[in-house]
């Protein structure tokens, strides 16, 4: 495993299965187009947001924040501790 970090936080919409997927399905249309002069034309072919719906950036003091006014139920019953949480957040938006 990695020990590499992001430099920024963020997450996305996929999992790392169809996000491949999307990736490999773009990368095969851009490759079988004929007619694609230099440059960034290939951005035409396909669109970006067909791989990403969305991309958020969540820095810890957010998280944190929400995590402790206690507004996400599921949060609070799902990580009972500020350091499960902390987990949770390294997990899904700083670590690679």
């Amino acid at each position: 495993m990695s020990r590499s970090y992001k430099k920024n936080p963020y997450y996305t919409d996929g999992s790392p299965g169809s996000t491949q997927e999307s990736k490999k399905f773009a990368n095969k249309k851009v490759r079988n187009t004929e007619d694609l002069p230099n440059g960034g034309a290939y951005k035409k072919v396909f669109e970006s947001w067909d791989i990403h719906d969305f991309i958020n950036r969540w820095t810890w003091e957010e998280a944190k924040a929400l995590w402790e006014r206690g507004d996400d139920q599921y949060l609070r019953d799902r990580y009972p501790t500020l350091k499960d949480f902390y987990r949770y957040w390294l997990k899904c938006c700083k670590s690679k």
